[in-house]
């Protein structure tokens, strides 16, 4: 009797060990997962030769060291700035976003709020964090209702001009007007001097910077009201070809970086670009370009609505988060999204790299540690009477696309401009 009684309790003593070692196991289990890093996938472009790749890549670090064995970032360096768009295309067309990431605004960020892929941001921005940002900006990145991404980078667009070069041509200022540019042109031709760089290839953005210039200089700031069918794109149209006649021999099928190497080897005299370009100036430019170089708004279209001063003003990137289905990640990617805007990371970034951005910061234009182009930049888009955003985002992701190509073919003398404007109203219509 005494055996058999023990033998329970030896049993039941066994079967409690197996549990409590059970739920010793499982408890350190779900310690050893609590305790997991989570990693925040980044694929970026402020990388290499960007502007803003030395001080982004000291905050990520700087982050990952605050949060180590909590949170990891972890970035896929793309420099490539067109590689990067088309594959961040292919990944809201197959419904796989990366954890962060970067993509354009206006219509061009409409497939990504369509997706329902990206995070909803609202309740964060609620709890004061939309406090950081300039007034109305957050306007841009919210769909219905939601608040879908970060805006980041806010862009201008005026002439960035080598004065040495304009000097040679008898210019010691930038031409106001269009007809005081065109007869500069023909000045610097003479002295053997190539005015403007210009491009058609990938997006033809510097090209597509002039077009913008030339469209609201020409139809006023409400301009993009009246559609393709305003007679401020066709005058544009021809006003660009004239300009292609005062570039490089390349333009037709240049990119961006093309454009850039002609302006920083002093092979033009002229880019329009915008303030992520001057940390290129400070440590590419040939023959302490940037002492030379100046900012100016582009010139004035003598008889049209435009007015002097005006200047092409966008935000430039947002930061999308894709949406996560674990909120411990979640929160992860929010705390690394506020970090990435705290003012004091914006003002590293902006006095290093000399972009601009949405984010509140104590910089002044003339206050020590303001760089000096960007300055200028802030000072004439203080004054400017209007600032438009450019072409490529006021309208359809279809026009954008077909831009490139219709430019070739206009200056290439393919297209008349009306042959150009149809073209861009044939695309509006797929």
């Amino acid at each position: 009797m005494l055996k058999r009684n023990f033998a329970k309790v030896l049993a039941v003593v066994m079967i409690l060990s197996t549990m409590l070692i059970g739920l010793t196991s499982c408890g350190k289990s779900a310690e050893t997962q609590a305790q997991k890093e989570i990693e925040i996938k980044f694929p970026s472009f402020w990388v290499a030769k960007d502007s803003k790749a030395k001080v982004m890549s000291e905050l990520i670090n700087q982050f990952n060291e605050q949060n180590k064995g909590k949170i990891k970032v972890v970035v896929e360096e793309i420099a490539d700035y067109d590689a990067y768009e088309d594959k961040m295309k292919s990944n809201i067309a197959a419904g796989t976003m990366p954890d962060v990431f970067i993509f354009k605004t206006g219509a061009m960020a409409e497939p990504y709020y369509k997706s329902g892929k990206l995070m909803d941001l609202t309740q964060y921005y609620n709890d004061g964090w939309k406090n950081d940002f300039l007034p109305g900006v957050l306007d841009s990145v919210t769909y219905n209702g939601q608040m879908l991404a970060v805006p980041y980078e806010y862009g201008v667009a005026p002439a960035l001009y080598n004065k040495k070069l304009l000097a040679e041509a008898g210019y010691d200022h930038f031409p106001k007007t269009y007809t005081e540019f065109f007869d500069m042109c023909e000045k610097m031709k003479a002295k053997n001097i190539v005015p403007a760089a210009q491009m058609t290839g990938a997006n033809a953005w510097t090209s597509m910077l002039w077009y913008s210039q030339l469209v609201v200089a020409i139809g006023g700031p409400d301009v993009y009201k009246n559609g393709l069918d305003d007679p401020a794109f066709l005058e544009a149209a021809k006003m660009m070809q004239k300009l292609f006649k005062y570039t490089t021999g390349d333009a037709v099928g240049a990119t961006a970086a093309v454009t850039a190497g002609h302006f920083l080897n002093e092979r033009v005299a002229i880019l329009l670009n915008g303030p992520w370009f001057i940390g290129r100036i400070k440590n590419e430019g040939i023959n302490n370009m940037y002492d030379n170089v100046e900012v100016a708004p582009a010139p004035l279209y003598e008889g049209g609505k435009g007015s002097e001063g005006g200047y092409i003003g966008f935000v430039q990137s947002n930061i999308g988060a894709a949406k996560q289905t674990d909120k411990n990640k979640e929160k992860a990617v929010v705390e690394f999204l506020k970090y990435l805007t705290k003012p004091e990371n914006v003002e590293k970034l902006s006095v290093d790299s000399g972009s601009l951005f949405v984010v509140k910061t104590n910089l002044k234009p003339k206050d020590g540690k303001v760089e000096r182009l960007q300055g200028e930049m802030i000072e004439q888009m203080n004054k400017a009477p209007y600032l438009v955003p450019h072409f490529q985002l006021m309208v359809s992701p279809s026009v954008g696309t077909e831009f490139p190509q219709a430019l070739s073919s206009l200056v290439l003398g393919e297209k008349t401009p009306e042959q150009f404007i149809e073209a861009l109203k044939a695309a509006d219509k797929k």
